[in-house]
């Protein structure tokens, strides 16, 4: 049988571990005219993102705000996701993602997954779903990291088979870093 004093230590040390991560991803809602803003970073597979024109490649960058009062609240509506590849992009002449909204996919809210930690430096992993202009639904990680960046996993599902088809109808999969930015991307 448990004491009193030991309850009220059990207590508070469970709000101890829980109070911080509940306070702290309230600071990463981007307001109404703040963003998060970065581009793919190395390692990603940026051909089936990015059509390669022959020369060098643009960088692709994204464009995220963020509603994160909306995460607990019930709402499929996380934010909104713009891209920078109006010229030339896999959307010829059109943004792969041009005020996108992100949606949760609510039941991985009450699912084992909701509680994912990709790797120590993540204060939360949100699975969401987000359509693009011209190739179709993406999955998409938002991540929200203890240094205050947000990360973005996408993954453009395509059918089986990439040899020889072009970019436009491959799979893909990129990791983009986004930064805070309080007026926005510019894109």
């Amino acid at each position: 049988m448990q004491t009193r004093k030991a309850r009220i230590a059990i207590l508070f040390g469970a709000l101890v571990v829980v109070v911080p991560s509940c306070k702290g991803v309230g600071r990463f809602d981007t307001g109404p005219k703040g963003a998060y803003c970065g581009e793919l970073t190395n390692g990603s597979t940026t051909d089936a993102l990015i059509p390669d024109s022959g020369g060098e490649q643009a960088k692709l960058k994204l464009s995220l705000t963020l509603d994160i009062h909306q995460l607990g609240g019930g709402s499929t509506i996380l934010g909104i996701l713009s891209s920078s590849d109006d010229t030339n992009g896999l959307c010829a002449g059109q943004r792969l993602f041009d005020k996108a909204r992100v949606r949760t996919i609510q039941p991985t809210m009450r699912d084992v997954i909701s509680g994912i930690q990709i790797t120590q430096d993540h204060e939360q992993d949100v699975f969401t779903w987000v359509d693009s202009t011209c190739q179709g639904t993406f999955i998409a990680i938002i991540s929200l990291m203890f240094d205050g960046k947000v990360e973005v996993r996408l993954f453009k599902p395509m059918r089986d088979g990439d040899a020889g088809v072009p970019a436009n109808e491959r799979a893909g999969f990129g990791v983009f870093s986004l930064t805070r930015n309080d007026d926005g991307c510019g894109y």
